[in-house]
């Protein structure tokens, strides 16, 4: 993810919204309630992605699409936006 090799194991997902564009992060604390318990230094990776726009989602949706041989995109959409987060498989 982001050219990072993340072992196999359970993650917390987060998003930080922007006009332009989003943050999305992972975070080895997938045990975390609500942003509260969030501690940015058990982050593994963070991205920056632009939004597209798509059809309206009206509730919160994630997809894994492949994309190629040991790749995938896991996408998030609501309501209009749709962020594509891009992942390839070690070998």
């Amino acid at each position: 993810m982001g050219g990072i090799k993340i072992p196999a194991g359970k993650y917390a997902f987060f998003t930080i919204p922007g006009k332009e564009e989003w943050t999305v992060i992972l975070n080895k604390d997938w045990q975390q309630h609500l942003a509260d318990e969030y501690d940015q230094s058990a982050d593994l990776v963070r991205l920056t992605i632009k939004p597209a726009t798509a059809e309206h989602q009206e509730r919160l949706m994630y997809t894994i699409d492949q994309t190629g041989e040991r790749k995938c995109v896991v996408e998030m959409r609501w309501e209009k936006l749709c962020l594509r987060v891009p992942l390839e498989l070690a070998h």
